[in-house]
């Protein structure tokens, strides 16, 4: 047992040593000559005629599929990729698309909420995608998949019924697309929409890209608009509240000696969203949300909310929920919206201290009269928010100094490992002295010494990186390090690069026992596409064989252990961890048509279901003709395969 056990690592160091008689010295990279421009645009015109054949025939083996979504998801991604090529025939797809959902939704079961789920991201996805190309087919496909409300609740013994339509939210969210394309378009809609009294919650979004593209019309719309936001109308307005929230917690923009606009206050750096407005608005928005805000008399059910000030969020509780069976005076209207407001500016209180100093205290006293006192709690919320949204590891280390005592640890963990990744050793080590226990110290400082060591591996160093490789825990953590030190040593000292490379293989040729072993394998095939990509296919195509045999196995139990199929059909809206290593493989043979597009095509037809080849064909066309992603807004599903993910 013991033999077995270590013999992976006795291979890997023997041939770890192998490198030091095979190479003693730093290779050095023979000069290539300059690419001629002209040929280059040629293969590349050949390789993107490759693609959109490819493309092409996975439309038409769509066609079988048994389920109406996944051809639909195929049309779509379809018609993303061919606009730029041919835009009658991508507008064909998408109409085609729009028809068939259409269909879907007439006889969908409404007391299925995965179903009407489905059915609400699928139309989501088919109007952001057109809107983007083309702003009047993203309103046609807006109304002509538009289906008649019906009452959540049904009679009694048949169930809840749920409703196909988002509302007005995909309208905003389409609004918001077009303006990075047609912000002209976006302006007059927005206008159109103010002019008749309503608040378009895309606002910040179309002023974002109006910033940038047209300094004129952003002018004329941020006038017009904070004209419109008096602190009576944000009492009154829901969306106008929304609006007003979103303006203010991006904080406001300033204009340097240069004439570049930068952010000034000190939560700058915090936001996801990009500042729009001028000091001075910013100003004048935040008193008169101020004003609003104090208006509260009551906490009413929001009392102690920790959640704060998400800017378009308006926090109900369940007696909120009840009265909303019945229409809102006037009155009651008034202090929803004013307990918005004043929960948002809970979290905006630095910018308040910096902007209007001498109303700070009156909010503070409202916040305290009302006992929405909670801050380490919201601090808290605000610190992991940022964390998450920037990811480096003074965000998580600030985020670790308020968190709970049971994440504590944990955060302060993962920033340690961020700071290694940054290159920021000096920070990792004190982080792991200062907050981290033994384990967890041992654990950085492995990591800072490999980190060391991809900066100056060289053939002379192969003993010290044996020992190091030896001492891991596992085999898993091997093939991390000995991939970085392949990255690392790459440009200068290819043979060397491809040893460590070699060594990962022996680790990883192996039959999976878990996802994470096949991450591992990506993570080599991945490694090796730029040194050796014979390799890289090889370790794809054990991969696929053993997905291939979860997938048939998953035949079997589908309806009892998982819920994959449908109609004897693998669901492209499956979220499963299967599915989602299914879309992981399409995504390296993405990455792989770069170096190989034959050769990544053949792979990708290895799949024995149709549906995973027709993911991976798609995934392959999105990387050669470089059609990138929309970013899916507001969805709380995250379908894992990649191709519809826009």
């Amino acid at each position: 047992m013991l033999i077995k056990k270590f013999l992976p690592i006795l291979i890997l160091l023997s041939s770890v040593s192998v490198a030091v008689a095979q190479d003693a010295t730093s290779q050095t990279a023979i000069p290539q000559a300059t690419p001629d421009p002209q040929q280059q645009q040629e293969e590349k015109a050949k390789l993107e005629k490759k693609a959109i054949a490819l493309l092409e025939q996975v439309v038409t083996e769509s066609q079988a599929s048994k389920l109406p979504e996944n051809r639909i998801r195929v049309q779509i991604a379809a018609g993303d990729m061919l606009w730029d090529k041919s835009a009658s025939r991508a507008r064909g797809l998408l109409t085609d698309a729009g028809a068939l959902l259409g269909q879907m939704m007439l006889e969908v079961d409404r007391t299925d909420r995965s179903d009407v789920q489905n059915l609400n991201q699928l139309r989501q996805e088919l109007v952001l995608t057109a809107g983007r190309h083309d702003a009047e087919l993203g309103y046609q496909l807006l109304r002509s998949t538009q289906q008649q409300q019906t009452p959540a609740n049904n009679a009694p013994g048949q169930g809840r019924r749920f409703n196909l339509d988002q509302g007005n939210n995909l309208e905003q969210n389409l609004l918001a697309t077009i303006a990075t394309t047609d912000p002209k378009f976006a302006y007059q809609r927005a206008v159109e929409s103010l002019d008749k009294g309503e608040f378009p919650t895309a606002l910040n979004r179309i002023l974002t890209e109006l910033q940038s593209k047209d300094a004129e019309l952003f002018k004329k719309l941020s006038d017009k608009a904070l004209g419109r936001l008096a602190s009576d109308s944000l009492l009154a307005s829901r969306e106008a509240t929304s609006v007003a929230v979103n303006l203010l917690i991006a904080g406001p923009r300033a204009t340097n000696t240069a004439g570049v606009a930068t952010n000034t206050d000190a939560n700058a750096t915090a936001r996801a969203t990009s500042p729009v407005l001028n000091e001075s608005a910013y100003h004048d928005l935040m008193d008169n949300a101020i004003t609003a805000a104090l208006s509260v008399t009551s906490a009413g059910p929001m009392v102690n909310n920790p959640r704060g000030g998400g800017g378009a969020r308006v926090f109900r509780g369940p007696q909120q929920q009840q009265q909303q069976q019945t229409q809102p005076s006037d009155e009651q209207t008034r202090q929803n919206n004013a307990r918005t407001v004043l929960f948002s500016l809970q979290a905006m209180l630095p910018q308040i201290d910096q902007y209007l100093p001498e109303r700070a205290q009156s909010v503070r006293q409202k916040l305290t009269d009302l006992g929405i006192n909670n801050n380490s709690t919201m601090n808290f919320g605000n610190q992991m928010r940022v964390a998450m949204e920037q990811g480096t590891s003074d965000s998580l280390e600030t985020a670790a100094k308020t968190a709970p005592p049971q994440i504590q640890s944990r955060l302060y963990q993962q920033a340690a490992q961020k700071a290694v990744d940054e290159g920021n050793t000096d920070k990792a080590l004190q982080i792991a002295t200062d907050h981290l226990d033994e384990s967890g110290r041992n654990s950085i400082m492995q990591a800072v010494d490999f980190k060391k060591l991809t900066t100056t591996a060289s053939p002379e160093k192969l003993n010290e990186i044996k020992q190091k490789l030896a001492a891991l825990p596992s085999d898993s953590d091997r093939v991390k390090y000995l991939t970085d030190l392949a990255t690392a040593t790459e440009k200068d000292n290819p043979k060397l690069a491809l040893k460590f490379l070699d060594d990962a293989r022996n680790l990883v040729t192996k039959r999976a026992a878990s996802y994470k072993d096949f991450e591992d394998q990506i993570k080599v095939a991945d490694a090796y596409a730029s040194i050796e990509p014979k390799h890289a296919f090889e370790i794809i195509d054990m991969g696929i064989a053993q997905i291939n045999e979860l997938l048939n196995a998953a035949t079997v139990l589908n309806g009892f252990e998982v819920d994959m199929f449908k109609d004897g059909e693998l669901s492209l809206r499956s979220d499963s961890d299967l599915v989602g290593m299914v879309a992981r493989y399409g995504a390296e043979l993405a990455s792989l048509a770069k170096v190989d597009f034959e050769g990544a095509r053949i792979t990708a037809d290895k799949f024995q279901l149709p549906e995973p080849r027709m993911n991976a064909k798609l995934s392959i066309v999105q990387s050669i003709l470089g059609t990138q992603p929309l970013a899916s807004v507001n969805s709380r599903r995250n379908p894992n395969f990649q191709f519809f993910m826009r």
